[in-house]
Parts: structure tokens; sequence; C-alpha cells
């Protein structure tokens, strides 16, 4: 038997290194795809719980509008009673503590925290919506639970007198939509509207529908009872 020259031990020894650098950098490569893809999963996360939480919000600005036009009343000609029904509910939390003139909390959940949540409930959704169009029902879908909003309402400082008396028939309201994330904290959208309430009809349409034109967007029509001004006419060069 022979030994092993000393030449060929360092020629085993080089392999093993070069084999010990090319698991390390297999190693750092297949660490440095993770950490990308990682990050891009939570930029993706981030972008879904943005527009998730922009939509809540959206839909809380809605109802807290149509709930202020059934407080109002239409004997009322501006809001300021419907101030003063709401001036108990002053905002405390959500950044909105400390405000002159105060917001008063237009939706009060029933939620911890005074949320109002947009969490699905299977039990009474019908079959085709919880089917795709050939009826082939859902597996799994997201029910909502962590989606939830807030409305709140104050004057616009058209006087002196800060949410006490409204003169101009407009408050600003405004809607924070939230999505609770357990692994870290929430994201939110937050949307202000100055809202005035008319109580007189108006119609519009596309084109000049609403002045009184007719389906071909003349005024040969019925509507326009007024004979056509001649005193002054154009003619294209």
């Amino acid at each position: 038997m022979r030994r092993p020259t000393t030449r060929k031990r360092a020629d085993q020894g080089f392999t093993l290194l070069v084999a010990l650098g090319v698991v390390a950098v297999v190693t750092m490569a297949v660490l440095l795809s993770y950490r990308v893809v990682s990050r891009e999963a939570d930029t993706q996360s981030d972008v879904r719980r943005q527009k998730e939480a922009f939509f809540a919000a959206e839909a809380g600005l809605a109802e807290g509008r149509e709930a202020l036009r059934l407080r109002r009343g239409l004997g009322d000609s501006t809001y300021t009673a419907t101030l003063a029904a709401l001036s108990g509910a002053a905002a405390a939390d959500v950044g909105l503590a400390g405000a002159n003139p105060p917001w008063l909390e237009v939706l009060p959940g029933t939620g911890a925290g005074g949320w109002n949540y947009l969490s699905l409930t299977p039990g009474a959704m019908p079959a085709s919506e919880k089917a795709a169009a050939d009826n082939d029902p859902y597996v799994e879908y997201p029910l909502q639970n962590n989606v939830r909003y807030r409305v709140f309402v104050r004057d616009d400082n058209d006087d002196a007198l800060g949410n006490a008396q409204d003169s101009n028939n407009q408050v600003w309201v405004i809607a924070i939509g939230e999505v609770v994330n357990p692994k870290g904290r929430p994201t939110r959208a937050v949307i202000q509207a100055l809202v005035t309430n008319q109580s007189a009809a108006t119609a519009n349409g596309p084109g000049c529908a609403s002045r009184g034109c007719g389906p071909d967007n003349t005024f040969n029509n019925t509507q326009d009872t007024e004979s056509p001004d001649t005193t002054v006419v154009r003619t294209i060069p």
C-alpha cells in the first residue's frame, strides 16, 4: 500500500476548498433570492391592503353621507340640529382627538373601538354569490374580518360658532378605512369630502340632455317650448 504523496494531499485539500466555496456561493444566492421574493411578497401585500383600506373608506363615506341625510330630515335647512344631536360623540382617538371644532362620530360601530366591520356572512349569502359564473362553488374566499371603517363629521367653520351653528348647509365628512394586520401595524386610508345637502330635484344626463335637447343631441324636440333666437346667426367660414 502506497501512502499519498504530499502533492496528492495538497490537490485533495484544494478540491475541498473549491467545493466549500461553491456551496457558500450557492447558499448566498439562495438566501438573496429568498430575501428578494419575500420583499416582493410584502410589497404586494401592502398594495392590496392599501386598496382594501381605501375601498373601506369609500364605503364608509357613502354610508355616512346617507346617514347624515336621514338625520337631517326634510324640514331642516341646515345641519345645526344634526350636529347638536351628535355633540356627545366627539372623536377621542384615530388621530382626530383635540380638533377644534371637534370631529363627531356619525356611525358608531359595535366592534372594538367603535369600528364598523365589512365582514362577509356566508351563512346569509345566496348560493349565486358563493360560486363562479359556471355555478362552480368557491372552495375558499376571504371573509374580510380585518377590514373596518369609521365616519366623522364637523362644521366647515362658516361662522364663528364652530359646530354649534351651521349657516351654509355644508359640513366636512371624513371616513377612515383600516385593514388590521396581525403581523404588524394596520394599513389606513383617510377620505375627506365637503358635503352639501340639497332638497331640490336635479336631473343630469350625458351630452346636452340636461339642457333640454333630444336623444339625437339636438334641440329639435318638444321640450323646448320657446321659439328659436335668430337675432345672432353664426356661420362656419
